[in-house]
């Protein structure tokens, strides 16, 4: 098995730029086939993401300000 793997040659990797110009070609080509939202979707789609962080930073707020009410209780808050 070893002298089956020794005897083929390696076959020479293209250079840094063909390989980059080629990694752009994929990308603008994926790029091509994406279904991008449309207008309707995209508003839609902002005000979740709006309504969601609106939400995270409350419950954190509100985490904050229970813990550091627990602290003063206890005397440990400033």
């Amino acid at each position: 098995m070893a002298s089956s793997v020794a005897g083929e040659q390696k076959q020479a990797r293209p250079g840094f730029f063909k390989r980059s110009i080629q990694f752009f070609k994929d990308a603008w080509g994926e790029l091509k086939r994406v279904r991008w939202p449309n207008r309707k979707e995209l508003v839609s789609y902002t005000m979740v993401v709006m309504g969601t962080c609106i939400f995270i930073i409350l419950l954190i707020f509100g985490f904050d300000l229970g813990i550091s009410y627990l602290l003063k209780l206890i005397g440990l808050g400033a």
